[in-house]
């Protein structure tokens, strides 16, 4: 399924092609990705223009500016091939650069949830998992060899900052300050026969991603964005569900890694990922999305059903350390 039918949207060339027409229950038809150009600037003066009147629907520049903090909850559903993972998720984002995720789950029936963290603080990134499961992102270093420690934290460090800045976006339609970026306008399109404005957002270290708003409403549809696909190789529990111990986990893990190193290919196969953005409803003085569907390529990756949002929480102060 494509989110998109883009005959009017410019292109900017870092990357352009039609897609083929998917469906999900029509969620996103026909999608041409025109990509990317440039990087808290305005390029011109209707991607100002669009962007204010989507600020303006979902709530207005002053309530926008008091956010400073989020705490959200929901349950989340993951699609690996023939494989469905789901569960709690609890996410907290600190401006202008602190963001957790905790993916609570239980697999095949267990008593024991496996709860994987993933965090940035600053400069500092981590992820980490609990319960005897999970999975094993590879991170390479130059030539393809295993990252150095230094290495793997800077990799986190990029990852979630673009994750931490998607979800920015598509929320509350505001990048964290700690990330300059710039807007352009790209043109119109439609998504799921609704019509549509397009505005890329390009910052450094390659981020980039395109925004699609309702035309009428100006409520933000869906982002877009372009990078490698992800592999992923899980971690199952053994024998009837009992606690492991840490050197089972340990050894689990390196078995995982090693096999996760041995089959990447030298170049990472590039794909299109999409966030549908619906359900919206009123949060205090804003309007957000309380539905997020996932999509790599045509696939559907993951459903993020939002049950409750808490505005400018008050953290614990140790709320974004490793733990």
């Amino acid at each position: 399924m494509n989110p998109v039918h883009s005959e009017k949207c410019k292109s900017c060339g870092t990357f352009f092609r039609p897609h083929a027409n998917t469906s999900m229950t029509r969620l996103l038809r026909f999608l041409t990705l025109l990509l990317l150009c440039t990087t808290t600037v305005f390029a011109d003066s209707r991607a100002e223009e669009v962007l204010k009147q989507a600020r303006q629907a979902i709530g207005g520049e002053e309530q926008l500016q008091k956010i400073q903090g989020l705490h959200i909850n929901g349950q989340y559903r993951r699609v690996f091939g023939e494989r469905q993972l789901a569960g709690d998720r609890e996410i907290s984002i600190l401006l202008p650069n602190k963001y957790l995720v905790e993916d609570a789950m239980n697999s095949g029936g267990l008593s024991t949830a496996m709860i994987n963290t993933r965090g940035l603080n600053g400069e500092n990134a981590w992820s980490g998992s609990s319960g005897g499961g999970g999975m094993v992102f590879r991170i390479a270093g130059p030539g393809g060899a295993q990252a150095t420690p230094e290495q793997m934290e800077a990799g986190l460090r990029r990852i979630y900052t673009a994750e931490f800045s998607r979800y920015l976006l598509a929320m509350i339609l505001t990048a964290p300050s700690s990330l300059p970026v710039e807007y352009k306008y790209a043109g119109e399109s439609d998504v799921e026969d609704v019509q549509a404005e397009v505005i890329d957002v390009t910052a450094p270290d390659n981020f980039a991603v395109r925004l699609f708003f309702d035309k009428k409403s100006h409520l933000p549809l869906l982002l877009s964005y372009r990078g490698p696909k992800p592999r992923v190789m899980t971690m199952t529990r053994q024998g009837n569900g009992t606690a492991r111990s840490a050197d089972d986990i340990k050894k689990a893990r390196e078995e995982a890694e090693k096999k996760l190193h041995a089959e990447a290919p030298i170049t990472p196969e590039e794909v299109d990922f999409y966030i549908r953005l619906t359900d919206h409803k009123k949060v205090g003085g804003l309007t957000l999305p309380h539905k997020l569907t996932f999509l790599t390529g045509e696939e559907i990756s993951e459903e993020f059903e939002i049950s409750k949002y808490e505005l400018n929480p008050q953290f614990k102060a140790d709320q974004f350390e490793k733990h």
